[in-house]
């Protein structure tokens, strides 16, 4: 018996070691971490007068300590405290959606590994083994880097703006697919985000809407879709860790969402950039072939893409799922001819 508790007070004691080391190191790195986020507040608010963000010339004690930290301290988003509304423009009158500019910057993507919610999907599915894969999904969270401006739709696309382009008797020439009629009926169908989308969908309306304008349409990256969902935030949300109520479209998530259809674009309130509907109401195709973690390598804002992409990358939450699923670090990947309901279009436009 004595032994045992010899062993245990061994353990103990090592246990305390390690955590106190941890604790010194955290604590060591802060400081350069906190540089570097100085150094890159003054980089964001350049790169929004000069429109491009060029890369931070950070050195390497500055970069460990921002990629260390930041996997366990939210710290802030560089340039967040003077995130505004962007400007608002249509590129023609009729059929295009209205998009919002956005400026280039610099953001941590991810979440932090003690952000609640973050680990629901793995407790409460089964097997347990079969999602250990995906604990990481929303991981590690690493510096990004928007080298560019970008415009993005103020809204998902709805059944109108979808509708009006099925119609366009240019349609199958410029998207490269026949027509596709949604048989999806409600009484205020116009106003919905039109849903029901394969990702391949979404990609042939953006080549239809790049023909017709002259412009570069696309879907986001899955680095691009997160900086204009934060909009300078380190929150699970835009507007704070909590769902709250009705701020967004989602399952539990107030009495003017049930949880049971889709609803209006722009019921709630835009986040900082004016961006309606970033969380909840539908899952958002983005460029990216699915990983279940982020690439700390790839910092430039760029899509991850394989040679065969078999899932794609969803974003933002939906109507009926639970307030877990509606964070701005979530990520899923279902297949690229998945459209169930939920499956909406938002699009950018470069700069």
């Amino acid at each position: 018996m004595r032994l045992i508790f010899r062993f245990v007070a061994t353990v103990f004691r090592w246990v305390f070691y390690l955590v106190l080391l941890s604790v010194v190191v955290l604590v060591a790195l802060y400081f350069p971490a906190k540089s570097a986020l100085r150094k890159l507040d003054a980089a964001a608010a350049l790169a929004a007068a000069e429109g491009a963000a060029p890369p931070v010339d950070l050195s390497r004690l500055q970069r460990l300590g921002l990629f260390v930290t930041s996997q366990l301290l939210p710290l802030h988003q560089p340039g967040g405290a003077t995130v505004e509304a962007g400007a608002v423009f249509r590129d023609c009158p009729d059929l295009c959606p209205e998009m919002v500019a956005i400026p280039a910057g610099y953001y941590l993507m991810g979440s932090p590994l003690i952000e609640g919610d973050r680990y629901v999907h793995v407790v409460s599915r089964r097997p347990w083994r079969k999602q250990l894969p995906f604990i990481n999904r929303e991981g590690p969270r690493r510096l990004v880097r928007i080298p560019a401006p970008l415009a993005f739709s103020s809204h998902e696309i709805t059944f109108a703006e979808w509708d009006a382009a099925q119609a366009d008797p240019d349609w199958e020439a410029a998207s490269g697919q026949p027509p596709r009629a949604l048989t999806f009926q409600a009484e205020n169908r116009e106003t919905l985000p039109a849903t029901g989308f394969m990702w391949y969908d979404a990609q042939a309306y953006a080549r239809w809407l790049s023909a017709k304008t002259g412009q570069t349409y696309r879907l986001a990256t899955d680095a691009e879709w997160e900086y204009a969902a934060r909009a300078g935030t380190v929150t699970a949300r835009p507007w704070g860790m909590d769902i709250g109520s009705d701020m967004a479209a989602c399952a539990g998530c107030g009495p003017a969402s049930d949880g049971l259809s889709i609803g209006p674009v722009g019921r709630f309130p835009p986040n900082g950039f004016g961006l309606y509907d970033m969380i909840g109401n539908g899952w958002e195709w983005v460029e990216d072939c699915f990983a279940p973690w982020h690439d700390p390598v790839k910092t430039d804002g760029s899509a991850h893409l394989f040679e065969e992409c078999e899932f794609v990358t969803f974003r933002g939450g939906s109507f009926e799922d639970p307030p877990w699923q509606n964070r701005s670090a979530m990520r899923v990947g279902p297949h690229p001819d998945n459209d169930a309901p939920g499956s909406v279009i938002r699009l950018v436009r470069e700069m």
